[in-house]
């Protein structure tokens, strides 16, 4: 199988991850591509994601890849990325200032691939290896952390690669906070429980370890990402989740947060459960 070039608007970063085959921290990166189907990126190194000109989510981005080979569940969208290979951003018109205009625009691209529930999503592994998917949670009842929190200090280290440059380690922590939410009437899950699912969102993740250092104080911290991503998120904003299927096994995960202001019109309100069920 050849690599092939794919322009990606770039909707999701995980927290990074070591990766003992490249020896450096890695991210698994999902998005869309200009086809306006939805992909899995790894690895890309997080010397992507650094720096003055670091890739930002709704960055438009084109990008050397195959179809990923070995992967224990065959997951419909994972592609592998060239090692090496060069990252260019092409176009950065959705990546600036969160203004309506803007968020109108993320809408278009995103809002029309909505899943009705992550029952659908389950019959659609089944059907094809579909693994990544989109759902606005009917009622989410409680964001929490499966683990007590912790400061982390910034170590300050870097790791030097093989043409002199420093990329800074990225901490490793744990991965402790989940949601518990109703995503649909018509979810089997629901409709007898809720979803219990752990959160790999970069963005949450990088706000524990940063806001911890900042305040100082564990009851400060949680106050602050409970602020943000449980009440802020639920009264001013609409949440949906970026779900995807882990790696090793068929488990959802939910690997981003999109969440457009409430005054934006939602694209995605006649679907039909026709087709699933």
């Amino acid at each position: 199988m050849s690599w092939e070039k794919k322009r990606v608007w770039i909707i999701v970063k995980t927290y990074p991850e070591y990766s003992r085959k490249s020896r450096s921290e890695v991210a698994c990166t999902a998005g869309i591509t200009e086809e306006g189907d939805w992909i899995r990126l790894y690895p890309i190194p997080t010397k992507h994601y650094i720096g003055s000109n670091k890739i930002h989510k709704f960055d438009l981005v084109e990008v050397t890849c195959q179809k990923a080979k070995s992967e224990k569940l065959r997951r419909k969208e994972s592609y592998k990325v060239k090692e090496g290979s060069d990252i260019t951003i092409i176009d950065r018109s959705l990546s600036g200032t969160s203004n309506n205009k803007i968020w109108d625009k993320r809408n278009k691209l995103l809002l029309d691939k909505v899943d009705l529930s992550l029952s659908q999503l389950d019959y659609k592994y089944k059907e094809d290896k579909t693994s990544l998917g989109l759902i606005r949670p009917k009622e989410i009842l409680k964001f929490y952390s499966r683990r007590e929190l912790e400061i982390y200090i910034d170590p300050n280290q870097y790791r030097q690669g093989l043409d002199g440059s420093k990329t800074p380690i990225i901490q490793k922590i744990p991965y402790p906070f989940a949601y518990h939410f109703k995503c649909s009437d018509n979810c089997l899950t629901c409709s007898n429980s809720y979803h219990d699912i752990l959160c790999e969102d970069w963005e949450l993740l990088e706000a524990y370890r940063r806001w911890g250092r900042e305040y100082g104080d564990i009851q400060i911290l949680w106050e602050k990402l409970y602020e943000k991503f449980y009440t802020w998120m639920i009264n001013e904003r609409d949440l949906y989740f970026v779900v995807g299927m882990h790696s090793l096994q068929p488990t959802w995960l939910i690997i981003g947060l999109y969440y457009p202001p409430k005054n934006v019109e939602p694209k995605h309100q006649n679907q039909t459960l026709d087709k699933w069920f």
